[in-house]
C-alpha cells in the first residue's frame, strides 16, 4: 500500500481497520487475555509520548524479554516515537547482553523480571543507559511500563517518522564470531511484510512460538498479523506447543525444523498405536489448522512428506536477518520439496560463483558501526551477498546446497559442503544433532544420538546409515570418521549449531 511506509503507519492502520479484533492473546491461569488492535495502538502511543518527553533527541532503546503484550508494546512504542528499537536475545548470558546494549548505544532498557538482578552489571558496562523500565511489575528504583501507559493515556506522539529512518538494530546470532547489529529501516520491514499477497485473512489466528528478538518471528508473526488483522496467540513455552495448539486452535504457525521434527516424531509414535494418521493430525493441530510454515534452517523433504501423511501441509521459506528476512516464501502444496520456497515478489536473486545474491527493498542499510563487515556483505550497487551456496530454477524456486564460509576444501582441491552431507540425515530418527567438518585432511562427523530413541544398539544403526549415505557420494566427499557425543552442541537462539564451538 502506497500510504503504508513505516511501522507507526502499520500500527495506526491496523487499529483503524481491525479495531476491536484481538491482536494479542495470552492464556494465563486458564483464562484468555486479549489486547485488541485499538488497545494496542493506544498503549504504544502512551509509551511513545513518554519517550519523546524523556529524551530530547533520537535514541536507541533496548528491549529484553520473551514474547508478551508488554514486550511488543515497548517495541512499537519506540517505533511510534520515531526512535530505534534494539531487541536483545533474553537467553544470552548477562555479559553478552550488556555488550550488545553498549555496542548498540542504547540509552534506555525495557526488561522483565529475569534481568532485574543484572542491572548493576548493565550500569557498569553501559554508563550511557539513563533508565531501566520493568515490563511487568513495579520495582523499587525502576520505572514501570504499566505506570507509563496509565500516565500518558489518550495522548498522541508528535512528529513524523521517515520510511528511510532506522527502525531497529537486530543482532545476528554470531555462529562464527561476534554478533553484528543489522540496521533495518522502516522501508525494509514494510516491504518484507507486504511483499506477498493474500497470505492471511482478517480474524485468523497464528500460534507464535519463536524468539521475539528474531526477525523471522517479528516479521512473519507480528508484522504480518498487524497487516492482515490476524490474532497472535502467544506460546508461553516450547514445552507447551502441543497443549497450546489445542488451547488456541490456530489457523497456522511458524516453526523451525527442529520443532517441526520433534512434533512429527511424537505423531509417528502415536501412529504406532493408532494407524489413523489423519485423525492424529487433527487431534494435535485442530480442525481449523491450515498450514505450517518453516524457516531458519534446512527442512528435510522427509519431514514435509511425513506431515502430509498426517494431513498437515508444511511449507519451507528462506531468508536472513539482513533481508528483513524473507527472500523466499513457503508455497502451499509445493511440488518442489527440495527447494527452500519461491522467491518473493520484488526480490531479485542471482548466483555469483555459486553464491546466492539478493536485491530488494528489504535489504538492510548495513551493520551498525561496522563498515568493514558491511562491505563484505553489501555490494556498492545494493546486492546482498548471502553467504549461502545454491541455485534457482526457471520457476523461481531456490535451492540451498550449503554455506560458503563452511565449505571444506580438501588437499586434492575438492570442495565439500558439510550441509550437503548433514541434510542426508536431517530426519533420521536415531540422530538428534550432527555436524560435519574436516580435520587432518579427512571428513569427520560429530553425532549426538537421540536419547529418546529406543534401540538395542543405536550407534550401529547410525553407522549403517553413514555407510548407506557414503555410497551415494564420490570417495572424496564421504564421511571417514564419526565421533559420538554425550551432550548437545552449543547452539544459537534460533537453534543453529555454532560450528566454532563444535569441540566444546
Amino acid at each position: 500500500m502506497s500510504d503504508l511506509k513505516t511501522l507507526k503507519d502499520l500500527v495506526y492502520r491496523s487499529a483503524e481497520l481491525y479495531s476491536d479484533i484481538a491482536f494479542l492473546r495470552e492464556y494465563k491461569k486458564k483464562k484468555f487475555i486479549d489486547v485488541s488492535f485499538s488497545q494496542f495502538k493506544s498503549s504504544c502511543d502512551s509509551v511513545a509520548v513518554w519517550i519523546q518527553k524523556y529524551f530530547s533527541e533520537k535514541v536507541h532503546i533496548a528491549v529484553i524479554g520473551t514474547t508478551s503484550s508488554e514486550f511488543l508494546t515497548a517495541w512499537f512504542g519506540i517505533q511510534c516515537s520515531g526512535n530505534v528499537s534494539v531487541p536483545i536475545d533474553t537467553s544470552n548470558n548477562v555479559e553478552k547482553i550488556a555488550d550488545e546494549i553498549m555496542r548498540s548505544d542504547s540509552v534506555a532498557v525495557f526488561l522483565d523480571d529475569k534481568h532485574v538482578d543484572d542491572i548493576p552489571l548493565f550500569k557498569k558496562v553501559c554508563p550511557g543507559v539513563k533508565c531501566f523500565i520493568h515490563l511487568n511489575k513495579k520495582c523499587d528504583d525502576m520505572l514501570f511500563l504499566g505506570d507509563i501507559i496509565e500516565e500518558y493515556k489518550d495522548q498522541t506522539p508528535v512528529g513524523n517518522v521517515n520510511e528511510e529512518d532506522i527502525s531497529a538494530i537486530l543482532f545476528t546470532s554470531g555462529t562464527t564470531g561476534v554478533s553484528k547489529g543489522v540496521m533495518l529501516t522502516h522501508a525494509n520491514l514494510i516491504d518484507n511484510t507486504t511483499c506477498q499477497e493474500n497470505e492471511a485473512t482478517k480474524g485468523q489466528k497464528i500460534l507464535s512460538v519463536l524468539p521475539i528478538h528474531h526477525v523471522y518471528c517479528f516479521t512473519c508473526d507480528i508484522l504480518c498479523s498487524l497487516y492482515y488483522g490476524v490474532t497472535v496467540c502467544i506460546n508461553d513455552s516450547l514445552m507447551h506447543i502441543v497443549r497450546n495448539l489445542a488451547v488456541f486452535k490456530p489457523n497456522y504457525a511458524t516453526f523451525v525444523p527442529m520443532i517441526a521434527g520433534t512434533i512429527l516424531n511424537k505423531m509417528q509414535l502415536a501412529a504406532e498405536k493408532n494407524p489413523d494418521k489423519l485423525a492424529i493430525g487433527k487431534q494435535v493441530f485442530g480442525d481449523d489448522f491450515e498450514i505450517l510454515y518453516s524457516g531458519g534452517a534446512y527442512l528435510s523433504p522427509d519431514i514435509i512428506n511425513g506431515y502430509r501423511e498426517f494431513g498437515i501441509e508444511i511449507a519451507q521459506g528462506y531468508g536472513m536477518t539482513e533481508c528483513s528476512p524473507r527472500i523466499c516464501t513457503g508455497v502451499r502444496d509445493c511440488p518442489k520439496t527440495e527447494s527452500v520456497g519461491k522467491i518473493v515478489n520484488g526480490c531479485e536473486v542471482k548466483i555469483v560463483d555459486g553464491e546466492i545474491w539478493a536485491k530488494s527493498k528489504s535489504v538492510m542499510k548495513g551493520y551498525y558501526k561496522n563498515p568493514e563487515e558491511t562491505a563484505k556483505s553489501l555490494t556498492p550497487d545494493g546486492w546482498l551477498m548471502t553467504g549461502d551456496l545454491g541455485y534457482k530454477d526457471d520457476d523461481g524456486f531456490l535451492y540451498i546446497t550449503g554455506r560458503k564460509k563452511n565449505l571444506i576444501i580438501l588437499s586434492n582441491g575438492e570442495n565439500v559442503s558439510p550441509e550437503e552431507l548433514e541434510n542426508q540425515f536431517a530426519f533420521f530418527m536415531p540422530i538428534k544433532e550432527m555436524a560435519v567438518y574436516a580435520e587432518d585432511g579427512i571428513i569427520m562427523a560429530q553425532i549426538y544420538p537421540d536419547p529418546d530413541y529406543k534401540s538395542d544398539d543405536i550407534q550401529s544403526e547410525i553407522m549403517a546409515k553413514v555407510d548407506e549415505v557414503n555410497e551415494t557420494f564420490p570417495q572424496a566427499k564421504r564421511i571417514v570418521k564419526v565421533i559420538f557425543r554425550d551432550r548437545e552442541f552449543v547452539k544459537t537462539a534460533s537453534k543453529k549449531i555454532i560450528r566454532a564451538k563444535i569441540n566444546e
